[in-house]
């Protein structure tokens, strides 16, 4: 592995939170850019938003720092942040301990069945993190632990508050609704993450348009927040499906954001019956090929983030396809975790397809000493699970990278969904939980 794949966490934040001005100590209030400056407040000068991701200017730096260098780093302001061409990259999830505990401080309802709860790292540690990733939190329920994943609605400027913004399920959601009737100020969660590759920052691009209904706003917000409080010369357009007026997450902050920054433009569109909707003057429908059309003139040259419910996803993609969006220029986020955590040592994710046997193979496991015969029909992950061999993971879905091992040797094939980077792929890199072996292979663990 080379230097640039070694680069550690805190030389990442550093390079990250410096380029955008970020302090270390974060408001301990409901307090973002929007709510800060005010028409009389000088305005700041606009960054050039890709040169927020490079790292050329620094000089013979140790790929070690830990958390104690990167305070002192802040405090003696020993970086040079200007003309960075090389991209920073996120720490690999792999590299370092991703389990904190956070207390929460604070907690509110955005709308009557969505509530915010902000948690803040212990120790002074802070969280580095990209906009749009998300964290999973492992909470006790009933004597069983469950494991659910939220999106992290706050930004990376303030590295040491987290906030994530849970919608309530009418459906039995066992963890959203836990939260929603238990959880308190003062109360401990142990978090896992970040994960995710949703994010602005892996693609620098100068348009953006962001897509989402409902909840799919929260990851969508995290972006915003990052790139209005580092004033990033972007041109960003929200189009935005709620049902009612009342529906609208982060309402008076998306207003707020838009009015204070020319290169933000927000349209929201409700999708209740017109006739409920007496006292509203903007759009209403659902997003559809035509909308897209008359509010996006230049959709073919924008990137597009998308999140929402499968179905809205899906007919947006469809849309965004017949006017011409490059499907390089499309990314998505969806996923759902809610699952608790059983003892049985091996179980099949139930969305997942059986596949048909394709031989008989030996699965060497180096390190555990164990050698097991699959048939091609069950992943990585659960041959490991079947053979009590513990393999780290969380989304079970190809995203989180959680549960990304080596093999030393033989053919490993991956299903679609894994966001697995080319790079790693071509190191011998898989992920357990999406990869089928179609010869025998040595694994190294």
């Amino acid at each position: 592995m080379n230097n640039k794949d070694k680069k550690s966490t805190a030389l990442w934040a550093q390079q990250l939170f410096k380029q955008s001005s970020a302090s270390i100590t974060a408001l301990q209030k409901k307090v973002y850019f929007a709510h800060r400056y005010h028409d009389d407040c000088p305005v700041q000068e606009q960054t050039q938003f890709s040169s927020l991701f490079s790292n050329a200017g620094i000089e013979h730096l140790s790929s070690q720092l830990d958390a104690g260098h990167l305070q002192r780093l802040f405090k003696d302001e020993l970086f040079i942040t200007k003309d960075y061409p090389e991209p920073i990259e996120p720490p690999h999830p792999n590299a370092a301990n991703l389990t904190t505990y956070c207390t929460v401080l604070n907690c509110y309802h955005e709308t009557a069945d969505t509530k915010t709860f902000r948690l803040g790292t212990q120790y002074g540690r802070t969280l580095d993190y990209l906009p749009g990733q998300y964290i999973t939190l492992s909470v006790l329920i009933a004597g069983q632990e469950y494991k659910r994943s939220y999106s992290l609605a706050s930004t990376p400027t303030s590295p040491s508050i987290l906030e994530i913004t849970v919608k309530r399920s009418p459906n039995g959601g066992v963890v959203s609704n836990w939260l929603h009737d238990n959880l308190k100020m003062g109360d401990t969660l142990k978090v896992k993450g970040p994960f995710g590759k949703f994010s602005c920052v892996n693609h620098a691009p100068q348009k953006i348009l962001f897509l989402a209904a409902g909840s799919g706003i929260v990851p969508i917000m995290s972006m915003l927040r990052w790139l209005a409080d580092t004033e990033a010369r972007v041109d960003v357009m929200l189009l935005l499906s709620f049902r009612t007026p009342e529906d609208i997450i982060y309402g008076h902050e998306l207003k707020l954001i838009a009015a204070h920054h020319k290169n933000i433009h927000l349209t929201i569109t409700l999708t209740a019956d017109a006739t409920a909707l007496t006292q509203w003057s903007g759009l209403n429908g659902r997003i559809d090929e035509k909308m897209l059309a008359q509010q996006v003139a230049d959709l073919p040259e924008r990137t597009v983030y998308l999140c929402g419910p499968e179905l809205f996803m899906a007919e947006c993609k469809n849309n965004l396809q017949k006017l011409s969006l490059p499907a390089e220029q499309l990314f998505c986020e969806s996923f759902s975790v809610n699952s608790p955590v059983t003892k049985t040592p091996y179980y099949r994710v139930a969305a997942q397809p059986l596949r048909k046997k394709t031989g008989n193979y030996r699965v060497k496991f180096a390190k555990s000493g164990k050698t097991i015969t699959a048939d091609g029909q069950m992943t990585l992950l659960e041959l490991a699970e079947k053979s009590e061999i513990i393999i780290s993971h969380e989304c079970r879905a190809g995203v989180c990278g959680e549960c990304m091992i080596k093999c030393r040797k033989g053919q490993i094939e991956m299903t679609p969904q894994a966001e697995i980077d080319d790079f790693d792929r071509k190191k011998g890199w898989v992920y357990a939980c999406c990869a089928y072996p179609v010869s025998n292979v040595v694994l190294d663990i």
